[in-house]
């Protein structure tokens, strides 16, 4: 069994090589699926690839089209709180971009969830205005993503502009199922969905999902409240590759997860608060967001919380980057984008977030900075050489390849209709309807 190494020093403290100049913990990437996907019609596609002929303005994001587009030195970039390194208030790698681009950027934490953020800028869209924003970050295992590429919503990147993406993508991102040949994304960070434990109690986990079904520990297991979540597990759980999954596949995964609920297995389907609840020994055995372990991890109280590697597979999720239509500054945006596939700042950035880093090389860069990072990472940490090791030796942070192996992509959904037999099939398991 494959699983995450604990983190803590000899007295029992936090070690002092993680003290980055702040204190607030990064908040969870995940937003419950919303059943009524945001009032769009029943009869809008989500699977990515369909509706590339659906553009507004089919010229738009054309090589020519981009052959046009002028640097104006300034971008604006929303993302969701805590999410890129700080120090002081201030984002050394955006500081550094701005130096060497003399590109201003205004950066905007104003994404708290997929559908609230897709519902704000959507009236914007619908009436040919721009959002505001020139880059922002979608995930892609909701279907606002799939909304705004089918409604051509999105302008289609410029390759020739992608120089470190195409040079230092690793390849969970790069040719994605949810966006082929990342016409139009180009990944920010990623994390898996799993299956956590504590090991003072569980003492023989093995390596499957079916721990989350085991009688042994009724009452003290914790499911997560989002269907597409607790509807992936159970698909996994019966042995279906939830990317290929038919209804069919759908109801029987309902079925198993029904019986889960009525054994008195779980004791409760949780939000982001499974965490708190797996810390405080409610619960032993848990779904899990793999940030959420490895930070807990940092402090020696939670050494004994692992992240399995089920063999059945771990889901990957993946926040992108992508430029809304009718942006005003999308070649600076280009630039932006690219500039975070460069393994210094990937290295900076990682250091902070500590997810699924889009940059493989950046670990060499964790371990040896060889430039402006080195300065950047000292000021993030007083014992760099230690804090940045533990980072970069991650398999959380850079997957090895066993992790990249038993990767799992997200069902995508090709209709409203699907949506909703979907929920309709997971919603009142949650519900205890």
């Amino acid at each position: 069994m494959s699983q995450e190494n604990n983190v803590f020093n000899e007295s029992g403290g936090i070690d002092p090589s993680f003290w980055r100049g702040m204190t607030e913990r990064r908040l969870s990437r995940r937003s419950v699926m919303q059943a009524t996907g945001v009032g769009i019609g029943s009869s809008l596609l989500l699977a990515s690839g369909a509706g590339a002929s659906a553009l507004p303005n089919a010229k738009i994001g054309t090589k020519s089209w981009w052959a046009k587009q002028k640097l104006h030195h300034t971008v604006n970039f929303a993302n969701w709180p805590l999410y890129i390194d700080v120090l002081n208030g201030k984002h050394l790698s955006l500081q550094h971009f701005t130096q060497t681009t003399k590109i201003k950027v205004n950066y905007y934490e104003v994404i708290q969830d997929n559908a609230s953020f897709y519902a704000k800028i959507r009236p914007s869209l619908a009436a040919g205005q721009s959002t505001g924003y020139d880059i922002i970050v979608m995930t892609n295992n909701n279907p606002e993503l799939g909304y705004l590429i089918q409604n051509g919503w999105l302008i289609p990147i410029d390759h020739a502009l992608m120089t470190n993406f195409n040079k230092y993508a690793g390849p969970l991102i790069k040719n994605p199922s949810w966006d082929p040949g990342n016409k139009y994304t180009m990944a920010w960070q990623s994390g898996w969905t799993s299956v956590a434990y504590n090991s003072k109690h569980v003492k023989n986990p093995g390596d499957s999902i079916q721990i989350l079904f085991d009688k042994k520990y009724a009452g003290k297991v914790g499911m997560l409240s989002d269907p597409f979540e607790l509807g992936t597990a159970g698909l996994l759980a019966i042995g279906v590759e939830p990317f290929t999954s038919t209804e069919k596949d759908w109801s029987k995964a309902a079925k198993k997860l029904q019986q889960q609920r009525s054994d008195g297995i779980v004791q409760a389907y949780y939000d982001q608060s499974y965490i708190q609840h797996l810390k405080n020994g409610d619960t032993v055995v848990s779904q899990c967001y793999s940030g959420d372990i490895f930070q807990a991890n940092l402090t020696a109280k939670y050494k004994d919380l692992v992240l399995m590697v089920p063999k059945e597979g771990l889901m990957l999720w993946t926040d992108n980057m992508c430029i809304p239509l009718y942006a005003q500054n999308p070649l600076d945006a280009m630039n932006l984008m690219d500039f975070y596939y460069s393994p210094l700042t990937q290295a900076v950035v990682e250091y902070y977030n500590d997810y699924i880093c889009p940059v493989p090389s950046a670990k060499q860069q964790l371990l040896h900075p060889t430039g402006w990072d080195a300065a950047a990472l000292k000021a993030m940490g007083p014992s760099i050489g230690l804090a940045t090791s533990v980072t970069a030796n991650s398999p959380s942070v850079f997957p090895t390849p066993d992790r990249v192996k038993l990767s799992k992509n997200y069902y995508p959904f090709k209709n409203q209709e699907e949506i909703n037999t979907w929920n309709g099939l997971f919603l009142p398991i949650i519900q205890g309807a």
